[in-house]
């Protein structure tokens, strides 16, 4: 009868590494039966990650910069092994992952997530529509957690929320299956010489919204790199309801702190613009979902658009200078520049 239990256990979700800063990180994932679960690290430390389906193991005192492995346990039983890195306390060398509008749970999704995998980054940035049609549970475990599994094995993961995400119950599907930092909706994490503000361009951007009220701080940072991260780009046509809000508001703010780039989904194609009063706006719509000619839509002039191709984007980080490679499931490098520190 035990025997018969344990191997009737296995994983629905993950395990995937999130909220990873220079000390911490949370391990979570989904088990098939209820039960209590464990996280044991490669040094002996075993953290206990709760019962029922769902588990979650904080972890803590962690060195920076290193890379932790570790196994989920459930009724007696190894279910999986995962690694992940600790954020670095200062200028290091790692990489990072962009990509948006994947979570379609077809071929190319999958061609996608194999790439990212083959790269190896220290965690992906996940820039919103990340399950279509709409981030309902049972397609986050089809349309995500699946095709992400072994990238989630590896690399921590700090999602955005995008428009189709929050059309189930306005994203709290995604934001129960995820444990973003803050209030996960918008967050500031940062990874050895950058910070990254996260935002949720679904939410009010408004002069007296909460969500500016974070902006302001969370991108007011002395990094040498100060990157910014949210779904809809700012430069869609006037008439689009989004795009003057965040035009009016959080396009200043990131003028006047100095961000260098600024990451984002929703275009289903890769266009990178020309320097707008120092900030380079990145889309990358790319990851799995049905392809779209509406980079040309833009108001802001491109310095490299790519249509038609599924792909995404890799930074690789190292001293004062970041470098930026957009490929695409062919194995064509379509599009690279760099930034300096500020």
């Amino acid at each position: 009868m035990i025997a018969a239990a344990v191997a009737a256990v296995a994983l629905t979700r993950g395990p995937v590494a999130e909220s990873v800063t220079q000390r911490s990180a949370v391990v979570s994932f989904r088990t098939t039966a209820p039960g209590r679960a464990f996280v044991a690290l490669q040094n002996g430390v075993r953290v206990d990650a709760g019962g029922g389906r769902d588990h979650v193991a904080r972890l803590t005192r962690l060195t920076p910069g290193r890379r932790y492995t570790y196994t989920v346990e459930a009724h007696g039983a190894v279910l999986a092994g995962g690694s992940f890195r600790a954020a670095p306390a200062r200028a290091a060398r790692f990489s990072f992952a962009v990509v948006g509008d994947f979570g379609s749970g077809n071929r190319n999704e999958e061609a996608v997530a194999s790439l990212i995998e083959s790269w190896h980054p220290d965690f992906v940035l996940a820039v919103g529509d990340n399950a279509y049609p709409l981030g309902s549970a049972a397609l986050l475990d089809r349309a995500v957690f699946g095709p992400y599994a072994a990238v989630m094995r590896a690399s921590a993961w700090f999602p955005a929320l995008g428009n189709h995400d929050v059309r189930a119950n306005g994203g709290k599907p995604e934001l129960d299956a995820f444990h973003s930092p803050g209030n996960e909706r918008w967050y500031r994490f940062s990874w050895g010489n950058a910070a990254v503000t996260v935002l949720d361009s679904e939410a009010s951007v408004g002069p007296a919204s909460p969500q500016l009220r974070f902006a302001r701080r969370a991108l007011a940072s002395s990094s040498c790199f100060r990157f910014a991260a949210w779904h809809r780009p700012p430069w869609e046509p006037p008439n689009d309801r989004i795009a003057p809000g965040l035009r009016r508001t959080i396009v200043p703010l990131v003028e006047r702190n100095g961000v260098q780039v600024v990451f984002e989904g929703h275009l289903h194609a890769y266009a990178r613009s020309r320097a707008h009063h120092g900030v380079v706006y990145v889309a990358v719509g790319t990851g799995g979902a049905e392809l779209s000619d509406d980079a040309g839509d833009l108001t802001i002039p491109s310095a490299r658009v790519v249509q038609g191709r599924f792909g995404a984007l890799r930074v690789d980080v190292a001293g004062r200078t970041a470098r930026f490679r957009y490929q695409t499931i062919d194995g064509r490098v379509r599009d690279r520049f760099r930034v300096g520190c500020v």
